[in-house]
């Protein structure tokens, strides 16, 4: 790993465990061993590490929706992996999701970040649910209400992590199987019977 993806995981680590106000650049040379020179190097700001942390989340989120279910046998073992995937990224950006609306409201660029990544991601969700009307899992009529699921669904695995923190618990794996099991409340509803049979096989699994 070279130094300026050192930084970029160094600076992840202390943002996620003291926030981003309480880390400067120095903070994270200091931690690293290295000069402040050298960082800035690599780097000409703070707001520039987190630009670029915002870019590896983004990487590491977009393709979790990029998910194809090609029989009912992909739903129990795949539809579990993509959102236990999710909110373990979560997890190991747990600042952007504690900070995200103060710094994206500082800037541009991270708006606009968000806004094309909630756009990926909406895209994925909405052929996902097409999937899983095509192997008979939800009814038809669930894609004319896809946008309102969407919005169901973002807000539960977006502010899940606020939610948890706000409550004083740890974001730990048990929180995490609780984000997603009401996860799939959003789309219980929204089953045909075989799909009920399978959702109670995925929720048992977890």
């Amino acid at each position: 790993m070279n130094t300026k993806d050192k930084i970029i995981v160094m600076a992840t680590n202390l943002f996620n465990f003291h926030g981003t106000k309480a880390i400067s650049t120095n903070h994270i040379a200091k931690k690293m061993g290295i000069s402040p020179g050298n960082l800035y190097y690599h780097f000409r700001s703070k707001n520039d590490i987190i630009c670029s942390i915002s870019n590896k989340f983004s990487n590491d989120l977009g393709s979790v929706f990029q998910l194809k279910l090609h029989d009912i046998s992909d739903f129990s073992k795949s539809l579990a992996h993509l959102f236990n995937r999710f909110f373990n990224v979560q997890r190991s950006y747990k600042f952007l999701f504690l900070e995200g609306v103060f710094l994206v409201k500082q800037d541009k660029y991270l708006l606009a970040h968000y806004t094309k990544l909630r756009s990926l991601i909406k895209e994925g969700y909405s052929d996902l649910l097409t999937n899983l009307v095509k192997i008979k899992l939800i009814k038809k009529e669930t894609l004319m209400m896809k946008d309102d699921l969407l919005e169901a669904q973002w807000i539960i695995m977006w502010y899940w992590i606020s939610h948890t923190s706000l409550d004083n618990h740890i974001y730990n794996d048990i929180q995490i199987k609780k984000g997603i099991r009401l996860s799939f409340s959003i789309i219980k509803p929204q089953l045909t019977h075989i799909g009920k049979v399978a959702f109670e096989k995925t929720l048992q699994s977890l």
